[in-house]
C-alpha cells in the first residue's frame, strides 16, 4: 500500500528475496484489454477503468536478481518494477506492449543499485526505462549504478526517463549504444521533486523523436533537460543535475534540444559532445514545449534553435545540424 493507499499488486510479485531467476523462452501476458473501457478501437490514448492496475513484475528489496530470455507483452500497468533492489541483471527480455496504453513503463529502476540492462527490446506505450526514487520507498535511499547498454526502445512516451518522482539522488549511470525508434521523448530528465542526478553519461546513442497526440507527455524533443517544482510547496533549493555528458549522439527529430531551470545554479557541467542533429522541418520558426507535471504553465513557447535553454551552465562542442523537408 502506498501513501495514497492504492494497493501495490502484481502478477509476480516477490518481497525481500534473494537469488531470484526467471529465464527460458515463454512469454507473460499481462492481458492489458481487461482494465480498459469498451469501444476504443480508433482512440490514439486508451482510457481504462479505476486503479488498481497490476504491475506485471514486481520485486521489492531482492539480491540478486535475473530476467533473461523472456518476452512480457500486453501489460496493464508498470511492465516491470524494481523497488530497493540490489545487483539485479536483465538481460535479453522482450517488452510488447500495446503503444496506445498509458502507464505502462518497460522497467522501472526505483532506489534500486547495481542494475544492468542490456540486450533488450522494449516497444511500449509509455515511458521505456524510467529511473524513479518514489516518495513512499525512502528508506531505501537513492538510484545508484545503473548500466543500460545494446537495447531497442520506442516509446509514446520517453526512451529513458530520470523522474518524474525524483525524491531521492540519481547517481553513476551510463547508458551506451541504444538505439531509439519512434518516440515522443529520448533522453529525458523530469526532476520535479528535491533529488538531484549526479554522474550521468549518455554514449552512442541513434534517437529519432516524433511528436504524438497531446495526451502523452512530450513535445517530440530528443534530449530534454527540466528541473521545476512540482507543486507550489516543492523545495528545490538543494537540486542539482551534475556532471552529465551527452556523447556521440545521432539524432532525427521533430523539435530541439530542450533545458529549462528555475535557476541556471541547478545545472553544472553539462557536456554535448560530437551530436549531428537532423530537424524533419526547415520552415519551423517557432516551437512549442511540454512542461507537464509542474507547478504554473503547462507548456512553453521559443524560438526554434538547436538546443532551447534558459540556462547557460552547460559546453556544446562538434554540433552538427541539418534540416530536412518532413515528410509526409
Amino acid at each position: 500500500m502506498n501513501k495514497n493507499k492504492t494497493p501495490i499488486c502484481a502478477l509476480i510479485y516477490a518481497q525481500n528475496c534473494e537469488h531470484i531467476k526467471f529465464s527460458g523462452e515463454g512469454t507473460i501476458d499481462g492481458n492489458y484489454t481487461k482494465f480498459i473501457l469498451p469501444n476504443q478501437k480508433t482512440a490514439s490514448h486508451l482510457k481504462f477503468y479505476k486503479y488498481p492496475r497490476p504491475m506485471t513484475l514486481y520485486f521489492e528489496n531482492c539480491v540478486d536478481t535475473t530476467l533473461e530470455d523472456i518476452e512480457i507483452k500486453q501489460a496493464p500497468f508498470w511492465t516491470i518494477h524494481l523497488v530497493g533492489c540490489v545487483n539485479t541483471v536483465i538481460t535479453k527480455i522482450k517488452i510488447h506492449n500495446e503503444m496506445r496504453m498509458p502507464n505502462t513503463d518497460g522497467i522501472d529502476v526505483d532506489r534500486s543499485k547495481n542494475t544492468l540492462i542490456q540486450n533488450c527490446e522494449i516497444i511500449t506505450g509509455d515511458d521505456g526505462i524510467c529511473l524513479k526514487c518514489t516518495e513512499e520507498t525512502a528508506k531505501y535511499g537513492n538510484c545508484e549504478n545503473l548500466n543500460v547498454t545494446d537495447c531497442y526502445i520506442e516509446s509514446q512516451s520517453s526512451a529513458i526517463k530520470f523522474g518524474s518522482s525524483s525524491f531521492g539522488d540519481f547517481e553513476n549511470c551510463k547508458f551506451e549504444r541504444l538505439d531509439i525508434r519512434g518516440s515522443n521523448r529520448g533522453l529525458a530528465f523530469q526532476l520535479r521533486d528535491p533529488g538531484s542526478a549526479i554522474n550521468i553519461v549518455f554514449k552512442d546513442i541513434k534517437i529519432e523523436t516524433q511528436r504524438f497526440t497531446e495526451k502523452w507527455w512530450g513535445s517530440g524533443e530528443p534530449i530534454f533537460i527540466t528541473l521545476l517544482p512540482r507543486t507550489e510547496n516543492t523545495d528545490l533549493s538543494g537540486q542539482r543535475l551534475e556532471n552529465v555528458k551527452f556523447e556521440d549522439i545521432e539524432f532525427l527529430s521533430d523539435n530541439s534540444i530542450f533545458i529549462y531551470t528555475e535557476q541556471a545554479k541547478m545545472l553544472d557541467n553539462i557536456v554535448f559532445a560530437n551530436l549531428k542533429a537532423t530537424f524533419r522541418d526547415v520552415k519551423l520558426e517557432k516551437t512549442t514545449f511540454d512542461l507537464r507535471p509542474c507547478n504554473g504553465k503547462a507548456t512553453v513557447q521559443c524560438r526554434f534553435q538547436a538546443i532551447v535553454s534558459n540556462s547557460l551552465n552547460y559546453v556544446a562542442r562538434d554540433l552538427k545540424v541539418n534540416f530536412v523537408e518532413k515528410s509526409i
